[in-house]
């Protein structure tokens, strides 16, 4: 990671949860920003910002699921050739959302590290993360994402199937974790480029 910080590697689920918010776009307390004030734009893995909210999501995790059932995504391995990494960041530049895509093969990639600070929660970033990520993954030709979760997030289950995810047998290194919950989505051929 840049700037010396280390990310130890863990395992995650994603958390794109809604809950009311409170801070506006400079991170003051007491009013409330819209989600139209974040911009939503490619990030570096390697930036500390994203280390932050990697631990972030980690910690909460954490909280929810024993430490088998935490999968996480090295942040290098973001920096691959059609995967990508967003940020959502405020007009102050603070990085307060993320989310990402990883390649699975040449036809299907998954979503990552979803992640609202709890602050800025209610306010339809993850949506707008959400929506960024899949138009980049029918840019890069994939046929569908997938992505897995956790059974005690409601909230990142419901922001899922409003999409148009349907669960799906757990895969990969979640096929035996009883915690976890698998998505699919099949990519709109006329999205594709």
């Amino acid at each position: 990671m840049a700037a010396g910080r280390a990310v130890a590697p863990r395992r995650h689920r994603e958390d794109p949860q809604a809950h009311p918010a409170g801070p506006d776009a400079q991170g003051s307390p007491g009013t409330s920003v819209t989600a139209d004030l974040i911009r939503i734009e490619p990030g570096d893995p390697g930036d500390p910002a994203f280390a932050r909210l990697h631990e972030a999501l980690d910690r909460e995790l954490g909280e929810l699921y024993p430490a088998d059932s935490i999968y996480s995504v090295e942040p290098d391995k973001l920096d691959a050739p059609g995967c990508c990494l967003l940020l959502g960041r405020t007009a102050g530049g603070e990085a307060v959302a993320c989310g990402a895509l990883r390649r699975l093969s040449d036809e299907q990639a998954e979503i990552k590290r979803m992640y609202v600070v709890p602050a800025y929660r209610g306010q339809a970033l993850g949506r707008r993360i959400l929506e960024e990520l899949e138009a980049r993954a029918a840019a890069f030709g994939y046929r569908s994402l997938r992505l897995e979760t956790g059974e005690r997030q409601p909230a990142a289950i419901g922001l899922y199937r409003s999409f148009g995810y349907v669960q799906i047998p757990c895969y990969n290194e979640y096929a035996y974790d009883p915690h976890s919950l698998c998505f699919e989505k099949k990519l709109e051929a006329q999205r594709r480029r």
